[in-house]
């Protein structure tokens, strides 16, 4: 692993802990020591001890039967306070709960984290829940609808540097993989207002999503509906759910401060 060593207000055991926690993913909830050995190139015995640190403190878990680590109560704890003190997460939470009453979809809220959408709200729809929450998770910005309502309102040239440093892979055969075919979507995307994703990220769902601005009028989150594409029958329903989600859009930002949206 790399570090600043140049910077002298860089602690170098803090960037070691940190970079502990960065090696769990979905893909690998549970890692062994010679795991964060290789991921880290750091000694086993400097990641023993870093992690019998952070096992003391509740960051880590380990378990002694099978010599595995797993992230620990505190990082709940703290996620939980992140998400409760949200504003954009507090301010649309209530509107999400009233999408998925009214329409039967589920409803999302993401914002842009270096080169992903990361969820800050999710409700489930009742009739095809989730095993899995989305809070706190990440998904691709070109191949989702909020990851392109918010890649749509970025300066061209940041959205352009920011597609260079893509790593792009094809979930389905729907997938966009062409970063100037891409930008000509994303240029409808602001023309119209909305995004549309049909089977671009799994095969059988579909989303569609708008932005929500901040007091400025830059466009600081994403709102979306989702589901299954016999539920959510894009195209279909799209003039239909494009109106809704909008509307509801354009009311949190207000709520946020941007006092010209549509209303």
């Amino acid at each position: 692993m790399k570090t600043d060593n140049a910077n002298p207000m860089i602690t170098q055991s803090v960037t070691r802990a940190l970079a502990i926690l960065s090696c769990f993913s979905d893909e690998q909830p549970e890692l062994r020591v010679i795991d964060f050995s290789k991921k880290l190139n750091l000694t086993q015995s400097n990641v023993s001890r870093l992690l019998a640190t952070m096992v003391s403190l509740g960051y880590v878990e380990k378990d002694e039967m099978s010599g595995f680590y797993r992230l620990g109560h505190q990082i709940i704890t703290l996620g939980g306070i992140a998400l409760n003190n949200s504003e954009i997460r507090k301010l649309a939470l209530p509107e999400l709960f009233d999408l998925e009453r009214r329409l039967g979809l589920g409803a999302n809220v993401a914002v842009l984290k270096d080169r992903h959408m990361f969820y800050l709200a999710h409700v489930d729809s009742h009739r095809s829940p989730r095993m899995y929450t989305l809070l706190g998770r990440s998904n691709p910005l070109y191949n989702t609808g909020i990851g392109k309502v918010l890649l749509a309102h970025l300066d061209q040239e940041d959205a352009v540097a920011l597609l260079d440093r893509m790593e792009w892979k094809s979930y389905t055969e729907h997938t966009i993989t062409d970063r100037d075919k891409l930008l000509q979507e994303l240029e409808g995307v602001r023309n119209r207002g909305y995004a549309t994703e049909l089977e671009e990220l799994a095969l059988g769902r579909a989303c569609l999503a708008a932005p929500i601005r901040g007091r400025s009028g830059k466009v600081v989150a994403g709102i979306s509906l989702s589901g299954p594409l016999s539920d959510i029958r894009l195209p279909e329903r799209e003039r239909e759910l494009a109106g809704i989600l909008i509307e509801v859009a354009d009311r949190i930002s207000v709520k946020m401060g941007y006092v010209t949206a549509r209303m």
